[in-house]
Protein backbone atom coordinates (compact mmCIF):
# COMPACT_ATOMS: atom_id res chain seq x y z
CA UNK A 1 0.00 0.00 0.00
CA UNK A 2 1.34 3.58 -0.88
CA UNK A 3 -0.28 6.48 1.08
CA UNK A 4 -2.25 8.55 -1.40
CA UNK A 5 -2.16 6.16 -4.42
CA UNK A 6 -5.37 4.70 -5.34
CA UNK A 7 -3.59 2.50 -8.06
CA UNK A 8 -0.30 1.73 -7.82
CA UNK A 9 0.58 -0.40 -12.07
CA UNK A 10 4.15 -1.69 -12.24
CA UNK A 11 5.28 -3.60 -14.95
CA UNK A 12 8.33 -5.75 -13.55
CA UNK A 13 9.82 -6.74 -9.83
CA UNK A 14 12.94 -4.40 -9.48
CA UNK A 15 15.73 -7.10 -10.62
CA UNK A 16 17.29 -8.69 -13.45
CA UNK A 17 16.88 -7.37 -16.50
CA UNK A 18 14.48 -4.86 -16.02
CA UNK A 19 16.83 -3.61 -12.98
CA UNK A 20 19.64 -3.19 -15.73
CA UNK A 21 17.25 -1.15 -18.25
CA UNK A 22 16.12 0.67 -15.21
CA UNK A 23 20.08 1.60 -14.40
CA UNK A 24 21.30 1.69 -18.06
CA UNK A 25 18.57 5.13 -18.54
CA UNK A 26 18.90 6.08 -15.17
CA UNK A 27 22.29 6.45 -14.51
CA UNK A 28 23.72 5.48 -17.34
CA UNK A 29 22.16 8.11 -19.83
CA UNK A 30 21.29 5.29 -22.37
CA UNK A 31 18.26 6.82 -23.66
CA UNK A 32 17.15 3.58 -25.89
CA UNK A 33 16.43 1.79 -23.09
CA UNK A 34 13.34 3.78 -22.47
CA UNK A 35 11.63 2.13 -25.41
CA UNK A 36 11.20 -0.90 -23.91
CA UNK A 37 10.20 0.45 -19.79
CA UNK A 38 7.45 2.73 -22.12
CA UNK A 39 6.53 -0.59 -23.62
CA UNK A 40 6.05 -2.24 -20.52
CA UNK A 41 4.34 0.54 -19.14
CA UNK A 42 2.13 0.85 -21.90
CA UNK A 43 0.90 -2.58 -21.64
CA UNK A 44 0.62 -2.86 -17.75
CA UNK A 45 -1.78 0.36 -18.13
CA UNK A 46 -3.67 -0.82 -20.57
CA UNK A 47 -4.22 -4.59 -18.81
CA UNK A 48 -5.15 -2.71 -15.43
CA UNK A 49 -7.36 -0.21 -16.67
CA UNK A 50 -5.79 3.02 -16.24
CA UNK A 51 -8.25 5.83 -16.27
CA UNK A 52 -6.20 8.95 -15.79
CA UNK A 53 -6.78 11.85 -17.51
CA UNK A 54 -3.58 13.84 -17.20
CA UNK A 55 -0.07 11.84 -16.65
CA UNK A 56 2.53 13.78 -14.77
CA UNK A 57 5.87 12.89 -13.39
CA UNK A 58 8.04 13.14 -10.37
CA UNK A 59 10.13 16.21 -10.94
CA UNK A 60 13.83 15.04 -10.91
CA UNK A 61 16.89 17.31 -9.10
CA UNK A 62 17.67 19.90 -11.15
CA UNK A 63 21.73 18.66 -10.17
CA UNK A 64 20.49 15.23 -11.89
CA UNK A 65 19.07 16.52 -14.96
CA UNK A 66 22.17 18.67 -15.01
CA UNK A 67 24.38 15.39 -15.03
CA UNK A 68 21.90 13.62 -16.82
CA UNK A 69 20.99 15.63 -19.72
CA UNK A 70 17.24 14.78 -19.29
CA UNK A 71 14.31 14.51 -16.35
CA UNK A 72 14.51 10.94 -16.78
CA UNK A 73 10.62 10.17 -15.53
CA UNK A 74 9.59 13.22 -17.60
CA UNK A 75 10.77 10.94 -20.99
CA UNK A 76 8.78 8.18 -19.22
CA UNK A 77 5.69 10.16 -19.19
CA UNK A 78 5.42 12.07 -22.01
CA UNK A 79 6.54 8.77 -24.47
CA UNK A 80 3.78 6.69 -22.40
CA UNK A 81 1.07 9.57 -22.62
CA UNK A 82 2.22 9.69 -26.39
CA UNK A 83 1.56 5.84 -26.45
CA UNK A 84 -1.79 5.79 -24.59
CA UNK A 85 -3.44 9.06 -26.35
CA UNK A 86 -3.47 10.94 -22.68
CA UNK A 87 -2.55 14.61 -21.92
CA UNK A 88 1.11 14.79 -20.30
CA UNK A 89 1.34 17.88 -18.40
CA UNK A 90 3.87 18.90 -15.90
CA UNK A 91 1.73 19.11 -12.59
CA UNK A 92 4.61 19.11 -9.67
CA UNK A 93 7.21 21.16 -8.80
CA UNK A 94 10.12 20.55 -6.34
CA UNK A 95 9.62 23.16 -3.27
CA UNK A 96 13.31 21.85 -2.13
CA UNK A 97 16.41 19.15 -2.22
CA UNK A 98 16.98 16.51 -0.06
CA UNK A 99 19.81 14.10 -0.09
CA UNK A 100 19.55 12.03 -2.94
CA UNK A 101 17.02 8.58 -1.63
CA UNK A 102 18.76 6.01 -2.72
CA UNK A 103 21.27 6.28 0.50
CA UNK A 104 18.56 6.27 2.58
CA UNK A 105 16.83 3.82 5.12
CA UNK A 106 12.77 3.84 4.32
CA UNK A 107 12.12 6.00 7.86
CA UNK A 108 14.59 8.91 5.72
CA UNK A 109 13.38 8.42 3.31
CA UNK A 110 9.66 9.93 4.53
CA UNK A 111 11.03 12.24 6.22
CA UNK A 112 13.23 13.63 3.46
CA UNK A 113 10.28 14.11 1.10
CA UNK A 114 7.64 15.48 3.90
CA UNK A 115 6.51 18.70 1.74
CA UNK A 116 9.06 18.17 -1.03
CA UNK A 117 6.57 18.82 -3.82
CA UNK A 118 3.76 21.00 -4.81
CA UNK A 119 1.61 21.16 -7.42
CA UNK A 120 -0.55 23.52 -9.81
CA UNK A 121 -4.18 23.50 -10.33
CA UNK A 122 -4.32 19.39 -10.86
CA UNK A 123 -7.13 18.05 -12.89
CA UNK A 124 -9.49 15.19 -10.84
CA UNK A 125 -7.84 11.80 -12.44
CA UNK A 126 -3.96 11.90 -12.59
CA UNK A 127 -1.25 8.94 -12.95
CA UNK A 128 2.34 9.75 -11.83
CA UNK A 129 5.30 8.43 -13.44
CA UNK A 130 8.56 7.25 -12.33
CA UNK A 131 11.13 4.90 -12.54
CA UNK A 132 10.79 2.77 -9.66
CA UNK A 133 8.82 2.72 -6.30
CA UNK A 134 10.54 0.64 -3.25
CA UNK A 135 9.42 2.71 -0.22
CA UNK A 136 6.27 4.64 -1.59
CA UNK A 137 7.58 7.77 0.26
CA UNK A 138 8.34 9.88 -3.63
CA UNK A 139 4.97 9.19 -5.06
CA UNK A 140 3.21 9.83 -1.86
CA UNK A 141 4.41 13.03 -1.24
CA UNK A 142 3.72 13.83 -5.09
CA UNK A 143 0.23 12.43 -4.14
CA UNK A 144 -0.27 14.37 -1.18
CA UNK A 145 0.25 17.79 -3.50
CA UNK A 146 -1.74 16.96 -5.86
CA UNK A 147 -4.38 15.89 -3.59
CA UNK A 148 -4.05 19.50 -1.75
CA UNK A 149 -4.87 20.98 -5.19
CA UNK A 150 -7.71 18.87 -6.53
CA UNK A 151 -6.72 15.88 -7.88
CA UNK A 152 -9.63 12.88 -6.13
CA UNK A 153 -8.15 9.96 -7.90
CA UNK A 154 -4.53 8.74 -8.41
CA UNK A 155 -2.61 6.40 -10.16
CA UNK A 156 0.55 5.47 -10.39
CA UNK A 157 2.74 3.50 -13.18
CA UNK A 158 6.13 2.79 -12.72
CA UNK A 159 8.45 0.01 -15.06
CA UNK A 160 9.18 -1.54 -11.84
CA UNK A 161 8.71 -1.95 -8.08
CA UNK A 162 10.83 -3.20 -5.34
CA UNK A 163 8.33 -5.84 -3.76
CA UNK A 164 11.31 -6.98 -1.29
CA UNK A 165 10.94 -3.42 0.22
CA UNK A 166 9.34 -2.50 3.52
CA UNK A 167 5.87 -3.10 3.82
CA UNK A 168 4.60 0.60 3.36
CA UNK A 169 2.33 2.30 6.03
CA UNK A 170 -1.00 3.71 5.28
CA UNK A 171 0.05 6.67 7.63
CA UNK A 172 3.10 8.75 6.50
CA UNK A 173 5.71 8.59 9.31
CA UNK A 174 5.89 12.53 10.73
CA UNK A 175 2.50 13.01 9.85
CA UNK A 176 -1.19 12.73 11.62
CA UNK A 177 -2.80 12.81 8.02
CA UNK A 178 -5.09 9.53 7.65
CA UNK A 179 -4.40 7.93 3.85
CA UNK A 180 -6.44 4.68 5.24
CA UNK A 181 -9.02 5.60 2.67
CA UNK A 182 -6.86 4.55 -0.10
CA UNK A 183 -7.21 1.40 -1.72
CA UNK A 184 -3.71 1.15 -3.33
CA UNK A 185 -2.98 -2.15 -6.11
CA UNK A 186 0.18 -3.16 -6.90
CA UNK A 187 -0.41 -5.32 -10.24
CA UNK A 188 2.87 -6.73 -11.87
CA UNK A 189 1.23 -7.89 -15.18
CA UNK A 190 4.49 -8.79 -17.22
CA UNK A 191 5.85 -10.65 -14.60
CA UNK A 192 9.81 -10.75 -14.68
CA UNK A 193 12.05 -9.81 -18.17
CA UNK A 194 14.75 -12.30 -18.88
Amino acid sequence: MVAGVDHLIAAWEYDGAARALVLDFKLRRDRSAAGPLVAAMRQASLTSGLCAEVITWVPARRKDIRIRGFDHAEVLARELASNLGIEARKLLHRTRTGPDQTALGAAQRWANLADAFSAGASPPRVAIVDDLVTTGATVSSCAMALRARGTRHIEVVVPCYASRASPISQKSPGTSRDMSSTNTQVRPVSGRIK
